[in-house]
């Protein structure tokens, strides 16, 4: 009887052991794991990643496509080889593509740089649209590109190049900046501009 005491005796202090080691080995593990988020560390990457925004009515209004989106905890996003589409009924089609481009207010705003082009559809009377730029910056909610850089304009057979430039695509108006160089072909086969 006394044996088996001992055995007893010997398992509970056994399994005592078994369980303080145990939740010694959980309490290191996992009391030293704290996750301090670093302002150069994204929250994730995707690689093929489209983003599409939608208004109010549950129509999509924007949808954004990347080679390769990095978005970080403070909502900065950054991207290799964006390409943005608007998308809203009743608006003019718009694309725009670029090298590489960035928002820091969780996607309110864009800058596209590098080989920035955006072309805007041809919509009733209004010819397609050709902007070409170094950078661009776009606001998707007021559908309006905004540059600094030199820009060239196609609109149907008419030129321009500038430096600095307004585009609202809403209100399908363009404001050049400075050094304005228009080329402006006539319509309906005339041979003047004015009537």
């Amino acid at each position: 009887m006394r044996e088996r005491i001992t055995a007893i005796i010997a398992i509970v202090l056994l399994l005592i052991l078994i369980a303080a080691s145990y939740w010694y080995a959980m309490q290191s593990n996992y009391s030293n794991l704290r996750y301090v988020p670093s302002e150069d560390s994204p929250d994730f990457i995707a690689g093929g990643a489209t983003y599409v925004t939608f208004g109010t009515d549950g129509i999509a209004d924007t949808k954004l496509q990347a080679k390769e989106l990095r978005h970080y905890s403070d909502d900065r996003i950054r991207m290799i080889e964006p390409r943005a589409t608007t998308v809203s009924p009743n608006e003019p089609v718009t694309h725009a593509e670029a090298q590489k481009g960035r928002s820091d207010d969780g996607g309110a705003t864009f800058l596209f740089e590098g080989d920035v082009v955006i072309t805007r559809l041809a919509t009733g009377s209004m010819p397609t649209t050709k902007l070409e730029s170094q950078t661009m910056r776009v606001d998707t909610d007021a559908n309006r590109f905004e540059t600094d850089d030199k820009v060239y304009i196609t609109s149907g057979n008419d030129k321009a190049e500038a430096v600095g430039m307004v585009f609202d695509n809403l209100d399908k108006t363009v404001q050049l900046k400075s050094q304005v160089k228009t080329i402006m072909v006539p319509k309906n086969g005339t041979d003047t501009l004015l009537p």
